[in-house]
């Protein structure tokens, strides 16, 4: 007989969920909003309360607990969206840290290196603001995140096939729509 995973129940299980992938959550929000980080940081809060009021529903392990939230997260940027019916793309990344890879090499670029990547990172959100919500979710949750396309798939609820289809789709759509010289 199968149990239930219960891994959330207890305020430990939800610190240490809390620690593992508050940041991954809020990359998600700030991504999909276009990088406006107050409403990110927002709605990543949000995300996490609601989790925690509804911890004891949810059934599985720590690998589709990222999955949950998501989900809770997602519903809040569609939420906000609908409140905020025009919504400008916040082009001045405060922190060029909270941009940098998940998982760094450990070393600290040069301040040029910054600049450039500050530059980079406005214009891809300039850029994301302008394709579909659902194309940039692929996005986001492919490189970003770092998830692979059957994760994506998974999670999403729609085939692999069709999943990376709207991925190289969108892909192509931000290579025409970014200037011709290199930042």
């Amino acid at each position: 007989m199968t149990h239930s995973i219960h891994p959330l129940h207890d305020s430990t299980a939800f610190t240490e969920l809390f620690e593992i992938h508050h940041l991954a959550v809020f990359r998600y929000t700030n991504a999909l909003l276009g990088g406006s980080l107050h409403e990110a940081e927002d709605l990543t809060a949000e995300t996490f309360l609601r989790a925690w009021k509804s911890r004891h529903r949810f059934e599985g392990d720590q690998n589709s607990a990222l999955s949950w939230l998501l989900t809770i997260a997602r519903h809040l940027v569609i939420d906000a969206a609908r409140r905020k019916k025009v919504r400008q793309v916040d082009t001045s990344i405060a922190d060029i840290d909270d941009w940098q890879p998940l998982h760094s090499q450990g070393h600290t670029p040069s301040a040029e290196h910054q600049a450039i990547h500050r530059e980079q990172v406005a214009l891809l959100f300039g850029i994301l603001s302008t394709l579909p919500a659902d194309r940039r979710e692929l996005l986001v949750l492919r490189y970003i995140l770092g998830w692979q396309v059957k994760q994506i798939a998974s999670h999403l609820g729609m085939v692999e096939n069709t999943a990376s289809v709207y991925i190289h789709r969108a892909i192509e759509q931000i290579r025409r729509d970014w200037p011709s010289e290199d930042l």
